[in-house]
């Protein structure tokens, strides 16, 4: 069947629905005119400086590279990314996709990268990362989530090679669903870094609200040694710093949970840009199953995005939600 995939005239993947970060367009400077740079060249053709903003080499204009507000609705999967209210920049990624095969289940896949913030040019590690990971979740050999984000590690490592003094690096969360047979879906998660997926359903729901992943984070790491109990790590300057991420120096090794829910639910995906203001499984619920009931995924990532800005924007947000289950089966 792979023969049959792919446009014969344009190469187009028929089976493959994708959505994602935006990208900005190639070309000259839109306020002088001025093709090519100074210093490291960007994604879009523009300089890099040493904070990793994409400049003019001849006027220092600085570009918007488009993903300042990005959404992406499939239908089976929706996401939203949003610069916040405080960074000049969205360091986050998302990319969502749907594998229907004509003769397989259909799959659906998402991926959420939070580039860190004290290397050049994180954007591009989260957006290679995500892209990467995303192609392969999706890959028409079935998924394989360490695989995957042995790809996005890849990936990541590559853009060492622009000559980088600090090279971009990003922290991924990463999902799949598969419908399987009969309605008993089977959801595998993949994390390296801080960011989430979190299963959603109703109080009394048969598979209960809950975090899947666990942070690799300074904190989390010495309380589940014993080293030091929860308020004394978390008062820790240190408390937020991750321990594992994709790019220079870092360790790509995933944690891999799979699991098959009783019941419907949501499973939702985030940077801590979310999870650093509502970071409680039943908080979230409260807050997304409403939304999902009366306007699918897409309302769900708009709605948790706005929450996290009205409560103070000072992190980029990305949201990705993956309604599972049949909808005349879910209960909210």
């Amino acid at each position: 069947m792979d023969d049959h995939r792919f446009c014969e005239n344009c190469g187009h993947d028929l089976w493959m629905r994708r959505g994602g970060a935006a990208r900005a367009p190639s070309g000259p400077c839109p306020a002088c005119g001025t093709t090519g740079s100074n210093g490291v060249v960007g994604a879009n053709g523009f300089g890099v400086d040493e904070a990793g903003e994409d400049y003019c080499g001849t006027c220092g204009l600085r570009r918007s590279d488009g993903t300042e507000h990005v959404e992406a609705d499939l239908g089976r999967v929706a996401g939203v990314s949003d610069r916040g209210l405080v960074h000049v920049r969205n360091e986050d990624a998302m990319a969502v996709g749907v594998l229907d095969p004509p003769d397989g289940p259909t799959l659906v896949a998402a991926v959420v990268c939070d580039g860190v913030s004290s290397v050049d040019s994180p954007e591009l590690a989260s957006r290679a990362g995500a892209d990467a990971a995303l192609v392969r979740l999706l890959h028409p050999g079935g998924p394989n989530m360490k695989e995957a984000v042995g790809e996005a590690a890849t990936a990541v490592a590559a853009l060492a090679d622009a000559g980088y003094r600090n090279p971009p690096s990003c922290t991924l969360v990463a999902a799949v669903v598969d419908p399987g047979t009969g309605g008993d879906p089977t959801i595998t998660v993949g994390w390296v870094g801080d960011s989430r997926v979190y299963w959603l359903a109703a109080p009394d729901a048969a598979e209960p609200a809950r975090l899947l992943t666990v942070d690799h984070s300074w904190a989390v790491e010495m309380i589940a040694a014993g080293a030091l109990d929860v308020e004394t790590a978390m008062a820790d300057r240190r408390a937020h710093a991750i321990t594992r991420w994709l790019g220079a120096g870092g360790e790509p090794e995933p944690d891999v949970v799979t699991f098959r829910p009783a019941g419907p639910g949501l499973l939702l995906l985030c940077s801590d840009g979310l999870w650093n203001y509502l970071p409680g499984a039943a908080d979230l619920a409260e807050a997304a199953l409403p939304r999902l009931e009366r306007g699918g995924p897409a309302a769900v990532a708009r709605a948790l995005t706005t929450i996290a800005l009205d409560a103070g924007g000072r992190d980029n947000v990305t949201v990705v939600a993956v309604p599972v289950g049949p909808s005349d089966e879910r209960r909210y």
